[in-house]
């Protein structure tokens, strides 16, 4: 429960860029990392290992490691094999993240072979639940709104989740689409034991590109 403590009531920071992205490089990601430290995130999510063995060579808080893998005209999958979960270890992951949509059985294979705790992605309730089942030491929402299996939320988080998932005694963290200290507030009240926020601080292009929406010229781009 270390490791699981450290991140309770807390903020978690996911760094990371897509490639051809300005900041696709490691040494910028591990900063990153180190910038949500110094402002008081208690922990950081960081995807593939290069980029964990940066971050954890500079920050002293838990690293939720995992590896995305791209797929032709989809989402990627999230540490999809027990490969890749061990390589994110090697690299000096505190968790792993792993994907538990369509089935949980990685989730105990990670748990009996590497001996880490496990962050279940799921974007539904009984995903979630199944998750819980197989041994999953927290369950996020990452993956609601984005499979067919979950409706889509807009742009706003899906706090409904966090709750129903909080209400059945799963450690629940709140992941996707939040951006607000609203939000943060509360997906807590919902019964977070800790939330996630990613391109909402760390993604400059993004934030950029929402605030030149709202300008008189933002229909032009």
């Amino acid at each position: 429960m270390g490791v699981l403590e450290a991140i309770r009531d807390g903020l978690v920071v996911s760094c990371q860029a897509p490639e051809g992205h300005p900041l696709r490089r490691t040494s910028v990601i591990a900063l990153l990392a180190e910038c949500a430290e110094r402002g008081g995130a208690v922990g950081v999510r960081i995807n593939h290992p290069d980029d964990v063995r940066a971050a954890k060579a500079l920050v002293r808080v838990p690293v939720i490691g995992l590896t995305k893998v791209a797929r032709p005209e989809a989402r990627p999958l999230i540490t999809p094999t027990l490969e890749l979960a061990s390589e994110l270890v090697a690299a000096g992951a505190d968790l792993v993240a792993v994907e538990a949509t369509s089935s949980a059985s990685l989730v105990k294979l990670v748990r009996a072979e590497l001996g880490v705790p496990v962050m279940a992605d799921v974007s539904t309730l009984d995903e979630g639940l199944r998750a819980w089942d197989f041994g999953a030491s927290l369950v996020s929402t990452t993956l609601s709104g984005y499979t067919a299996e979950s409706p889509c939320a807009g742009d706003e988080p899906d706090l409904e989740l966090v709750e129903r998932l909080a209400s059945h005694g799963v450690r629940t963290v709140a992941e996707g689409r939040l951006r607000t200290p609203e939000h943060v507030a509360t997906a807590f009240a919902a019964g977070a034991w800790s939330v996630v926020i990613g391109g909402a601080v760390t993604d400059p292009l993004a934030i950029t590109q929402r605030l030149v929406a709202a300008t008189p010229l933002g229909h032009l781009l």
